[in-house]
């Protein structure tokens, strides 16, 4: 790419930029922990989670210090030819724009589409500078580029709005539980329903349209993963995402997969679906055996990567809130409990529980979602898979998140502790 050419876009990236939108919600991120060591920054996340707008506030610290700060997009369709010898180039560019007499701060958005950046940033790293980048792929950022960064780098998984920033948005102040009036739950509670069928996603929440979310998860269908791994049963890729969006929290078999599908090969179903974690559109939950081999046998439950999507992508028209329930929660689990192990608890007899918290080497907490525990089956099941997990792995106590029902009760020796899951979500201190 011609070195003019490369300026000219510089140029007009910066002034994109330059700035903070009016409309930005703080992020529940200590920006200064990243800021500072000496390490590259990987953001990484599903699309549209907001990356580019944590690379802003970060920028924006840096200017209030008088920084130099150069900012690439590179998924820049004028980008497309970028070759490894601008980067030669944009190095004399930011001392052209900046000179010497202070190290430029890179940020470098979307990396993934930059050839062999990994070397690159390791290269800037090595002559001093500070460099953040952001990408959408959890494989790019992760394993493929472990040896070339090992003890370079920290990485910052960004997920969609948390049900805390959502309230953030809508100017709810969220006080100590103690003096959370009868009018303010309820109005917690409105926003929690909205935030049930919407999700996290910014954008979606900010302009309340939820068919972005469906432009999205198509947009990541197609981009980062039929186009890079080069699909040629896009129809199977497709029918076998909608399939799992609309059974997100249930247990999948691969025969059932390859029979809705009409995809023949197991491997490759396994493959498509590492796709989708690698693309933050689906995770998958392992069952907890102590047994290695059962544990990799059993079947996984799937879990949506945003909540909206269950009402966007999913076939099922059904209003099933105790499905969004559950797959709310994971997603609060898995943002809230990093350096934990998540897994459902598979029982005996159909006695499962719904998650466990594992810290090596031991099971910390049993937790059940169930939106209404009016019906004394519903109320029987959900208790007795606790009770089982409980019994497990000797946990004195365990929770029962719902939509809006309360309870505390002790039954053969542990306490079964009922509470909504906005609760249990907004005050984790308490509920741990």
């Amino acid at each position: 790419m011609d070195k003019a050419q490369l300026m000219d876009v510089i140029l007009q990236h910066q002034e994109i930029f330059a700035g903070i939108p009016e409309d930005t919600i703080e992020r529940d991120i200590d920006l200064q922990r990243y800021m500072r060591g000496k390490e590259i920054v990987i953001i990484t996340g599903i699309r549209r989670s907001g990356k580019s707008t944590v690379l802003k506030l970060i920028a924006d610290q840096y200017q209030q210090r008088d920084e130099n700060i150069l900012f690439i997009n590179f998924e820049d369709i004028r980008l497309l030819d970028i070759t490894t010898d601008n980067y030669h180039d944009i190095e004399n560019i930011a001392i052209e724009l900046f000179s010497r007499r202070k190290k430029t701060v890179f940020f470098f958005d979307e990396i993934q589409y930059a050839p062999q950046w990994e070397r690159w940033a390791n290269n800037l790293h090595f002559k001093g500078h500070k460099v953040f980048v952001t990408g959408s792929n959890a494989k790019i950022l992760g394993g493929e580029i472990a040896t070339s960064l090992t003890g370079r780098n920290v990485v910052l998984d960004l997920h969609p709005f948390s049900f805390r920033e959502f309230l953030r948005l809508k100017e709810i102040e969220i006080p100590a539980e103690h003096l959370l009036t009868s009018n303010l739950s309820a109005e917690i509670v409105h926003f929690f329903k909205e935030y049930l069928e919407y999700g996290g996603f910014p954008e979606v929440l900010k302009e309340k349209n939820i068919e972005l979310s469906g432009n999205y998860f198509n947009d990541i269908l197609k981009r980062d993963i039929e186009t890079r791994y080069m699909i040629r049963e896009q129809a199977g890729l497709a029918r076998l995402a909608t399939y799992l969006a609309s059974n997100a929290t249930s247990k999948f078999s691969y025969s059932t997969l390859k029979s809705v599908t009409g995809l023949k090969s197991t491997n490759t179903i396994s493959q498509y679906i590492g796709y989708f974690r690698d693309s933050y559109l689906f995770y998958t939950l392992p069952a907890f055996y102590y047994s290695l081999n059962k544990q990799i046998q059993a079947s996984k439950k799937v879990f949506a990567g945003d909540n909206s999507f269950l009402n966007t992508v999913s076939f099922r028209f059904s209003h099933n809130i105790g499905q969004k329930l559950e797959n709310l929660v994971f997603l609060y689990l898995l943002q809230s409990k990093k350096g934990y192990s998540l897994f459902y608890h598979p029982g005996a007899s159909g006695k499962e529980c719904d998650f466990l918290i594992m810290k090596e080497p031991a099971v910390l907490s049993a937790i059940q979602v169930s939106a209404d525990l009016q019906s004394s089956e519903t109320r029987k099941r959900e208790i007795s898979g606790l009770l089982d997990a409980l019994d497990e792995y000797n946990l004195a106590q365990g929770y029962i998140l719902t939509m809006d029902s309360y309870g505390h009760e002790q039954i053969e020796g542990k306490d079964i502790i009922i509470i909504p899951a906005w609760k249990y979500i907004l005050y984790p201190d308490l509920y741990s």
